[in-house]
């Protein structure tokens, strides 16, 4: 039990600290997904997350990696996509997906308010890193 809670405490901080940087900077570096492969992917199998690789899982990385291409959303973003996809369940990808968007509509309604303004570009992560956490744990 004590490293399932360590585990669940990386995964956490390591999460916070990509949305943090992705809210203030717009980007997702490759190191920070580097220290993500080191310390969470360890830490998913601690929490009886288990890689998968299937047909599911390589046309959702194909159509994220199109997304990228056609200037859809940042290669961060692809990349951040492409980082938790083998660890997602996809039986289960609507509750997700619905977060997914709220978070994005919220970050997007927020902006307006406080800026008063329709902003040109959004932090995605926050988003992407709910809606992998929602399919994950359910």
């Amino acid at each position: 039990m004590p490293f399932d809670l360590l585990a669940l405490c990386i995964c956490i901080v390591w999460a916070v600290a990509i949305l943090t940087i992705d809210l203030m900077t717009f980007q997702i570096s490759n190191s920070s997904l580097a220290w993500g492969l080191i310390l969470v992917w360890p830490s998913l199998y601690l929490l009886d997350q288990r890689f998968r690789i299937s047909f599911t899982t390589l046309v959702l990385m194909a159509l994220t990696l199109a997304a990228g291409l056609a200037s859809l959303i940042g290669m961060g973003d692809v990349k951040l996509v492409l980082f938790l996809a083998p660890w997602l369940h996809y039986q289960n990808m609507r509750n997700p997906l619905i977060a997914m968007m709220a978070v994005s509509w919220l970050q997007l309604m927020g902006s307006l308010l406080f800026q008063r303004n329709i902003p040109k570009r959004i932090a995605f992560a926050p988003a992407i890193l709910v809606a992998a956490a929602l399919n994950m744990a359910t």
